[in-house]
């Protein structure tokens, strides 16, 4: 049988009430964490694991599933309401969903975020169900040496993400490299730029750090408004999705869901860098790429659309080689294990049936969470028209209880403090953020990778282009960054030919 029909058999089998029930709890507990600042897909599977796994089999990873991508779009709601990235995949959400719910059309910005969530859900189930085994075998070859392209690649996007002065979004994202460098040495051991801090051995939390850096810094920036006025004027029709900006953001959907699919599905890379990678190759491609960062439905589709596609194909490498693609999934092969089961190539062969339930479960999951949050949107929606003297402290106290409750500690909240008013700062000088957030996410991965592909090869650089794979995602990044100057060339020739014709 094909990879459809067994496809198809197993949305049959997920049909019961067990598994439609457990998995309506973990796309609800999902939504819940994913809505959190400081909690994430990872901490959420990780809290709900043991309860789970008491359900046994197919409902217990329906469950678990359930909350990865419930949790997935979760991080949506503060992104858009709130500006406070829910999880680290969400981080480009605030970037055009903030601004647009701003305008007081928040419904719109949720309801292109449930749209992008199911495409993005839509392209990575059928990938999972169809390429599963090729791809994960692609994936094998990719060593210290591919990684480290790779992570250039999704790096010099920062000339896109930059903001107006490419300058200043470099020298953010050189500050994000410092910061991810705080900690214990991951090859050699020594302690850098702790400043004498026992804290600071495990370096900086990318979820406190986000949280202060967007969300405390937008409340910082109202401080000065009229704190007894509601966010945005209120208009009905601003609670709902239209089903238009769907359609009109087709391509950014396509290219976001293909864009995570792929990126997602490397080990060690996550939905993080495809949404980046994502939202930059929607900016390129658009007609008006001076829009993006002002609040535009096509800045929501793309990373969104990424995001979920992402978390589905990061579980092939998962359920066909026993190789965790993700945090989260790393405590989802833990389930796995606690049920009995040996992730890897085997787990197709012995336990066929059982598997192809699993992913039936993705497809019905999937659906449930549509309806779900569609049915949720205006009442979400509804959430921004509170007024902010209300809403403010309301937020402020979600941030405290989030980040604190990650490493139980004061620490944490007084990091989240300083990165607001860092934040605050590189506002007023008209810096970047999310250079700055890239650095801090990409450049431990990108140090570790280096230094692995160094010690390797006995200090030899010309590995880094010997290897084909190597090679070619170096002749991209060349691409990236080379593009933009050759159009601003060709843009200013265009006039003194024309001076020269005439």
């Amino acid at each position: 049988m094909d990879a459809f029909g067994l496809l198809f058999e197993g949305i049959q089998n997920a049909a019961t009430p067990t598994t439609l029930l457990a998995t309506l709890f973990g796309v609800i507990i999902g939504l819940l964490i994913g809505a959190l600042p400081g909690l994430g897909p990872s901490a959420g599977v990780a809290i709900m694991l043991p309860v789970a796994v008491s359900l046994g089999g197919v409902p217990a990873l329906a469950c678990l599933a359930g909350i990865y991508y419930g949790s997935m779009f979760g991080g949506a709601i503060t992104s858009i309401l709130l500006g406070i990235p829910g999880d680290p995949p969400s981080i480009m959400t605030v970037v055009d969903g903030h601004p647009l719910a701003k305008k007081g059309e928040a419904g719109r910005a949720l309801g292109m975020s449930v749209f992008g969530s199911f495409i993005g859900g839509l392209v990575g189930l059928i990938g999972l169900a169809t390429l599963s085994a090729p791809i994960a075998r692609a994936a094998l070859a990719f060593g210290p040496t591919e990684m480290t392209a790779i992570m250039v690649l999704a790096l010099s996007m920062v000339s896109v993400l930059g903001g107006r002065n490419a300058i200043k979004g470099f020298t953010a994202l050189a500050i994000g490299f410092w910061l991810g460098m705080i900690g214990l040495d991951p090859i050699a051991g020594p302690v850098r730029f702790t400043f004498g801090s026992m804290e600071l051995f495990d370096g900086l939390d990318f979820s406190v750090v986000a949280v202060g850096l967007f969300g405390l810094t937008a409340m910082f920036t109202s401080l000065n408004e009229n704190v007894t006025k509601g966010v945005a004027k209120f208009e009905l029709s601003a609670l709902f999705p239209r089903v238009k900006d769907a359609v009109r953001s087709r391509i950014d959907l396509l290219q976001g869901a293909v864009t995570g699919f792929f990126v997602g599905v490397l080990p060690g890379i996550g939905a993080t860098a495809a949404t980046m990678m994502a939202y930059a190759a929607s900016k390129r491609m658009s007609k008006t790429p001076e829009k993006y960062g002002t609040g535009i439905v096509e800045g929501i589709a793309a990373p969104e659309a990424a995001n979920n596609s992402a978390s589905y194909s990061s579980m092939i490498p998962l359920f066909t080689l026993g190789i965790p693609g993700s945090a989260t999934t790393a405590v989802m092969m833990g389930g796995l294990l606690m049920l009995g089961l040996q992730p890897g190539p085997l787990l197709f062969v012995n336990n066929g049936d059982f598997i192809w339930t699993v992913f039936g479960s993705f497809w019905i999951g999937n659906v449930m969470l549509v309806f779900l949050t569609l049915l949720l949107t205006p009442l979400l929606a509804s959430l921004l028209f509170i007024s902010t003297a209300i809403l403010y402290p309301m937020v402020f106290a979600i941030i405290v209880f989030g980040v604190f409750s990650i490493g139980n500690s004061m620490s944490g909240v007084t990091i989240a403090l300083l990165a607001g008013f860092f934040g605050l700062i590189l506002i007023k000088l008209d810096y970047p953020p999310v250079p700055l957030v890239l650095g801090l996410i990409l450049g431990p991965m990108l140090e570790r990778n280096i230094r692995r592909t160094q010690i390797q090869s006995q200090g030899d650089v010309l590995v880094f282009v010997e290897r084909p794979i190597a090679l070619t995602l170096f002749v991209l990044t060349a691409i990236v960054l080379l593009l933009p100057v050759a159009m601003k060339l060709l843009r200013k020739k265009k006039p003194l030919l024309a001076e020269t014709s005439s």
